[in-house]
């Protein structure tokens, strides 16, 4: 039998914001478990995914 070795790599977050903000900041959560802020701009995207977990910014529909 085999095993679907990826069946543990777990699922990015996506994470709703207004949409009239114009960036964002992530540090990954979980406090000292995170990651450095780093901060992303939408400039005209309707969506941002933060480079180190993969976290995903969507901007709500208006």
């Amino acid at each position: 039998m085999s095993q679907n070795t990826f069946s543990h790599i777990p699922v990015p977050e996506i994470i709703e914001v207004d949409p009239r903000v114009s960036g964002v900041k992530c540090d990954g959560g979980n406090g000292a478990l995170g990651h450095p802020a780093v901060y992303y701009v939408f400039d005209g995207k309707p969506s941002v995914t933060c480079q180190y977990c993969d976290r995903e910014f969507v901007k709500r529909p208006v």
